[in-house]
């Protein structure tokens, strides 16, 4: 019996992002395969839950084989666990007690590096992965790779240049950063990338080619048969309806969206609807303004429908005529792309960083990043579509059979 142990930054039901979904989704799919036992372990910082007195332990899902393990601290510049007698103790029993045969870490958030150092030394044995879901190991600014003030992309992690982004920080400290995160990555047997272009980034970082393969993320359990989901047929004379699927945040570019429709109005096309589904919790102050501004000047044709449960997504998507990604950063694999794709609705996605590569997969299209001008073109030819079915062939709907964890390159 070959025990997997996957560990998440945080549980989805808390944390409702592509890392934490990627994590549960992988552990989810080992559970009745034969000859394996799988576990998902999963941070939960204070601010999601406390556990009881004297434990550093909680089950607050009802998954089987989830557990959540106390984080009451964390470095985040150093991507450091400084808890050595509490959470990195607590790590070290669970790691005694389940014994795995391999450990599949999806972040250096919450356990940090010091987490990949204690599964070494508790585990000798075991094979060690760590799923490369963002840039933060590069990046110490959200591991966004983009640069300070304007949002600018970066290139490559130079201590001298990231203290433009950090002016908090010394020249020391992100030459340790990057000397303690080069440390642990060393301890690992093997790193995933699940876009070329994260991986390429990684390679100009110095990480060995023999290190780091490209493995695509596989979509999430329930996802594999969607490809016959009854979808949305826009009648004639019907508004197009685009859809924006992501939380509310600079880098995920909901204004090139907004202003793109601004674009259209001012050319006099008034046939389309826009659907924003994402909540705006951790926003800038000053970008929340900025989104409301443009909202109210475009009055009803836009609607903020807020955040949405994983369970409502496809029947979401099959509600649109076309799913819009206008990120303005590298971003890396994005599920939502794959999910849009799997259930046959278009993408309109901008041609950066790993989204291209999700993008074309997915046979979408794609639009210069940033360039609210060149994405009205891409929406007013959907909008042409008058009384056209928009669905595409669900090309993707087998992406979760070709990923399975279990078939990972030796």
């Amino acid at each position: 019996m070959m025990r997997i142990l996957q560990i998440a930054p945080a549980f989805f039901e808390f944390q409702r992002g592509g890392t934490e979904l990627c994590a549960r989704s992988l552990h989810r799919s080992l559970l009745n395969q034969p000859g394996v036992e799988s576990h998902l372990l999963a941070c939960v910082p204070s601010w999601h839950a406390k556990p009881g007195a004297g434990s550093d332990f909680l089950a607050p899902t009802s998954g089987r084989g989830e557990t959540g393990i106390a984080i009451r601290g964390f470095d985040h510049f150093h991507l450091s666990q400084p808890d050595h007698l509490g959470t990195l103790r607590a790590f070290r029993d669970f790691l005694e007690t389940y014994r795995p045969d391999r450990i599949h870490f999806h972040h250096l958030l919450y356990l940090g590096v010091e987490g990949i150092a204690m599964a070494r030394r508790t585990c000798p044995d075991a094979e060690i992965l760590l799923t490369l879901h963002d840039y933060y190991a590069i990046c110490a600014n959200d591991g966004l790779m983009t640069k300070k003030p304007d949002g600018a992309l970066c290139y490559a992690a130079q201590p001298h240049a990231c203290l433009q982004c950090l002016p908090e920080a010394s020249i020391e400290a992100v030459a340790l950063r990057e000397q303690g995160i080069r440390a642990a990555l060393e301890l690992l047997d093997r790193m995933i990338a699940p876009s070329a272009f994260l991986r390429d980034r990684f390679l100009a970082w110095g990480v060995p080619a023999e290190r780091i393969v490209h493995q695509p993320n596989a979509l999430p359990e329930g996802w594999d048969g969607m490809a016959h989901l009854p979808a949305r047929d826009r009648r004639a004379g019907e508004p197009a309806v685009f859809g924006f699927f992501a939380n509310i945040m600079p880098h995920k570019g909901l204004h090139v969206l907004l202003e793109a429709a601004l674009w259209l109005k001012a050319q006099g096309v008034e046939g389309f609807r826009i659907a924003v589904h994402g909540a705006d919790t951790h926003a800038p102050d000053a970008y929340k303004a900025r989104i409301a501004g443009l909202v109210e000047t475009l009055g009803p044709a836009v609607s903020m429908r807020g955040a949405y449960g994983h369970e409502e997504l496809p029947s979401l998507l099959a509600g649109v005529d076309a799913v819009v990604v206008p990120s303005v950063w590298w971003e890396n694999d994005p599920l939502i792309v794959h999910q849009a794709a799997a259930i046959g609705r278009p993408v309109l996605y901008a041609d950066l960083g790993g989204l291209a590569e999700a993008g074309a997969q997915s046979g979408g299209t794609g639009f210069p990043a940033s360039d609210p001008a060149a994405l009205a073109q891409r929406l007013r030819e959907i909008i042409q579509l008058d009384g056209e079915s928009t669905r595409t062939e669900p090309a993707l709907a087998a992406i979760g059979q070709r990923h399975r964890p279990e078939k990972r390159p030796a």
